[in-house]
């Protein structure tokens, strides 16, 4: 079997999530790209990536256009050599298909791209060759870009109008360096906290990085036999549907209160978000559905009454890119959380979460600190994002193999 490769991670740069390096081109052009397995599009910005000065690019009909819960791009899909690892832990792909697209800094919170580790079905783009010829364009292709340039486009508009060309799915990085040989169908991710451990103010990105709490680890194609990221045994969580990693949230404990049940996804939105929760490191928090975020709040709020109004507060100064003072939250007053999961062998596991892990010190900037839970999104009803938070001081490995075909996710404690 291909070896595990190790590529070192970090929160310099995109600070609400961890990033690797990734090198892209005939002249290994480095960007940092922000992990996430609540997608499987892999893009890069053109900060970071000068396709007009690439010898192996080969432009494709197929356009991109891909919602997160916090904003939207849309770019072509282009082919070309991808690289990542240095020494004997390198690893090139000569054709690979990802996205190159022009955003604001706020949607990939400062990092050059994403690179989604989820399944084919997160990796659509749409065919848009036939309106091309007819406008003119020879050969068909949607690099040089044919449409407005940067943020001119509007998003809104070009959907619908994309939406309407042919589809496809597009073979994802993590998928393509499987199914050619060069890596187990596997990958691993050792996290130390869910935001950017911050002690001074504006801090290079090399002191960020020299942080040791802002370091972590991506194993490609490895797992268990990576001993020196982990300590003491396995806790595992069935994967249910592979639109993303999708699990079962069976129910939430606040502190030494009684179980919140969690209600199932209603089944009528099975087939289009696979089940009550998704395990995404691309999110920095912990996003409960409806009901289950009301009922932790009153747990909350019996364990002290101020408790829901600093979480509260919190969420408006995030809005406003603040955090609240760390002299206003001692985190060993408040309650651990432990989520219960349905288990690959149709029992319970229970994961614990600290409070020092959902209220981070020094979060993004020196002296403040963020409450990580958070009510549920609009467009994601009945269903819970679980972030960082859930992976903070773990080592989880995405093993895609297990579980009849879906998968599991097997957390660890990381060694520090």
């Amino acid at each position: 079997m291909p070896a595990a490769i190790e590529i070192p991670t970090t929160l310099a740069h995109a600070r609400g999530g961890y990033t690797a390096t990734a090198r892209f081109g005939e002249h290994g052009d480095p960007a940092q790209l922000i992990l996430d397995t609540g997608s499987s599009t892999l893009v890069v910005r053109p900060q970071a990536y000068a396709a007009a000065r690439d010898g192996h690019l080969a432009a494709t009909p197929w356009v991109q256009e891909i919602r997160y819960g916090g904003g939207a791009w849309a770019g072509p899909v282009l082919k070309s050599r991808l690289a990542f690892g240095h020494g004997h832990h390198a690893r090139v792909i000569d054709d690979a298909l990802f996205a190159c697209c022009e955003t604001d800094d706020t949607l990939f919170q400062g990092a050059d791209g994403l690179w989604g580790l989820a399944y084919r079905d997160l990796d659509p783009a749409w065919d848009v060759s036939p309106l091309l010829g007819q406008q003119g364009h020879a050969p068909p292709l949607s690099w040089p870009w044919p449409y407005d340039q940067g943020h001119a486009l509007d998003l809104g508009r070009f959907q619908d109008f994309l939406h309407q060309q042919p589809r496809t799915h597009l073979q994802p990085a993590f998928t393509a360096l499987e199914e050619e040989g060069v890596l187990r169908n596997r990958f691993a991710l050792s996290i130390g906290r869910a935001l950017a451990h911050v002690t001074h103010d504006n801090p290079s990105v090399a002191a960020m990085e020299a942080d040791p709490l802002n370091r972590g680890a991506l194993v490609l194609g490895g797992g268990a036999e990576q001993q020196h990221l982990y300590r003491g045994g396995f806790q595992d969580i069935r994967i249910v549907h592979d639109l993303y990693y999708n699990a079962n949230l069976c129910a939430v404990r606040v502190g030494s209160g009684d179980p919140i049940p969690v209600p199932p996804l209603d089944a009528s939105r099975v087939a289009s978000m696979g089940s009550n929760a998704l395990l995404d490191t691309g999110c920095s928090f912990l996003v409960f559905e409806a009901g289950t975020y009301a009922a932790i709040m009153a747990a909350l709020a019996r364990h002290d009454p101020r408790h829901p109004d600093l979480v509260e507060q919190s969420q408006r100064a995030f809005q406003a890119g603040n955090g609240l003072p760390q002299h206003a939250i001692e985190p060993r007053h408040w309650p651990d959380l432990h989520l219960v999961f349905e288990a690959p062998d149709g029992g319970d596991t229970s994961l614990r979460i600290t409070a020092s892990q959902y209220w981070p010190r020094n979060a993004l900037r020196p002296g403040q600190t963020l409450c990580l839970l958070a009510p549920p999104l609009a467009h994601f009803g009945g269903q819970s994002i679980l972030g960082l938070p859930l992976f903070a001081g773990r080592y989880a490995i995405f093993d895609r193999d297990q579980g009849h075909g879906l998968g599991i996710v097997r957390l660890a404690p990381a060694r520090g």
